[in-house]
């Protein structure tokens, strides 16, 4: 086993000096103690770093961001807003003009006996009653009577993870197993015979008994004209406005815009034209945004007697607008035809402004036996 050396000398003044020097083991064990020492040290200090950060964050620490107003964490999350709109067929009603009036009483007593059908029958479902807000009744046509519907149902941010289960599946669902004995059940019995519907643009939806912007036309032999607000001038930001176009039974309606101007993304401003009395996807005509000059004017065509134009814009860029000119024209069902001419055109109903929905266009060409046919 080693052992310390010592060395002892003479001083200089009659005295001793003694020099101890240590071994290995000794040494070692010096350092081993002051990497301890160091250690601890080191550990103390990141625990008070740890424990400061802890009471700043629980008792310091603003729950909103810091004092300029600025988030300290991911942005919140906010309400979502679902609407589903579609139509039913009131297949046991006799349809009367009165009914084209939003404030007509015949209107007013069968819109609020279809509104309460439609609030009653969500009410029985567990996840859908918590969030319904209101469902609305926003115009009648003829073919028996049908009735257009939209309902609003409002998520708050802390049940967002329900979304998945607003589908439209699960709504037709609800609807069908639901409206016909919500129907049934009326003093004066209601036959709902089909119903749909669809989601939709929260935007795309009015209340024809608010005060919106909303507009019931009637189109007639001669044009008519209706322009988008404050046109010449630049539309307001922020507008929502709707145009209900009739026509006679047996008639089409056709719509085009000599001056159309909104902004150049369809995201935040345009115009969509359906084909129905309510925005249902379904039946969308089109949807069109940007500028077009005089010589591509904007035309469509209805498929029947009835159409839906929608103005959307943000809060960002506002354009002129536009001015439409509608009326009403032959209503077109059938566009088959023999062809015997050995030259000639085929064009789509209406060309070139945009084919109604909903045909089924057939053109067969004959030609000579013994002779080929180009197109």
């Amino acid at each position: 086993m080693s052992s310390a050396v010592r060395f002892q000398s003479e001083a200089r003044n009659g005295g001793h000096e003694q020099v101890t020097f240590l071994t290995n083991k000794e040494k070692m064990g010096s350092r081993k103690l002051t990497g301890v020492v160091l250690g601890m040290l080191a550990a103390v200090l990141v625990l008070s770093a740890v424990t400061g950060v802890l009471v700043w964050y629980f008792l310091v620490r603003p729950s909103g961001g810091d004092s300029s107003g600025g988030a300290t964490g991911s942005p919140p999350r906010t309400d979502a807003v679902r609407v589903f709109s579609g139509h039913m067929v009131l297949s046991n009603l006799a349809y009367s003009q009165q009914l084209e009036n939003a404030d007509d009483p015949a209107f007013t007593q069968l819109a609020d006996e279809l509104q309460q059908m439609l609030k009653e029958t969500y009410s029985k479902d567990d996840l859908l009653s918590k969030y319904y807000t209101k469902s609305v009744i926003s115009a009648f046509s003829n073919g028996s009577v049908i009735a257009y519907h939209w309902t609003q149902f409002d998520i708050p941010a802390s049940a967002l993870e329900s979304l998945p289960d607003f589908s439209e599946k699960r709504i037709l669902e609800v609807l069908r197993a639901g409206i016909r004995q919500a129907g049934k059940s009326r003093k004066q019995e209601i036959v709902i015979s089909s119903i749909t519907s669809s989601e939709t643009d929260p935007r795309m939806v009015r209340n024809p008994r608010g005060e919106e912007c909303f507009h019931m036309l009637v189109a007639g032999d001669k044009v008519q004209t209706f322009q988008s607000p404050g046109y010449p001038d630049m539309y307001p930001p922020k507008v929502r406005c709707q145009w209900q176009i009739r026509a006679p039974q047996g008639t089409a309606i056709h719509l085009s815009f000599p001056v159309f101007h909104v902004e150049d993304d369809c995201k935040n401003d345009f115009v969509f034209v359906y084909d129905s009395l309510s925005p249902d996807e379904s039946q969308a005509i089109t949807k069109q945004c940007g500028q077009r000059p005089p010589s591509n004017t904007l035309e469509v065509i209805s498929s029947g007697n009835i159409m839906l134009v929608n103005l959307i814009s943000d809060g960002d860029t506002q354009r002129p607008g536009f001015t439409a000119e509608y009326q009403r024209v032959p209503l077109t069902t059938v566009c088959s035809e023999v062809l015997k001419n050995q030259n000639g055109n085929i064009s789509s109903p209406h060309y070139p402004s945009f084919y109604p929905p909903s045909l089924d266009c057939k053109w067969t060409i004959e030609v000579q036996q013994g002779l080929l046919t180009a197109l």
